[in-house]
């Protein structure tokens, strides 16, 4: 009756660590989400927008040196140069919305945000997002 038990109770230790694995498991990054995400729109602050419906148009993002920072912005959260919404609300039913901004000298995603790792110059990540945005309004004729 006790190695009966002990098996059981072994059974049920090991089913209850594997449901544990599996759930972290699903548990994606933020970035992994946006490479998943089917369309993108992308904004400059004078009012332009442009849909993107291909995921390899934005991946390189995903790739970006940035790291998450606590930070204290200086400007507003509406002062932003570029945004690239991940999901849009009025194009994906049921996703999940994911919103970058880019600011002067640090990324948001969300709530949170973004500088560059040592080394890397915000200014190329700035200009990234200029060059796929003029690329976008050039290539697909915006709205």
């Amino acid at each position: 009756m006790k190695k009966t038990l002990l098996v059981l109770l072994t059974i049920i230790m090991i089913a209850g660590l594997t449901a544990c694995s599996f759930s972290k498991e699903k548990e994606k990054s933020v970035f992994e989400k946006m490479l998943e995400s089917p369309v993108a729109l992308m904004e400059s602050s004078d009012g332009r927008k442009i849909y993107v419906w291909s995921r390899l148009d934005l991946a390189s993002l995903a790739s970006m040196r940035i790291e998450k920072h606590p930070l204290e912005p200086t400007d507003k959260e509406d002062d932003w140069l570029y945004r690239i919404t991940y999901n849009p609300k009025e194009k994906v039913i049921n996703g999940e919305e994911i919103v970058v901004s880019f600011h002067s000298d640090y990324l948001q995603i969300g709530p949170d945000y973004y500088l560059p790792e040592e080394g890397v110059d915000y200014g190329n990540i700035l200009g990234w997002a200029e060059m796929k945005f003029e690329y976008f309004m050039k290539t697909y004729e915006a709205e």
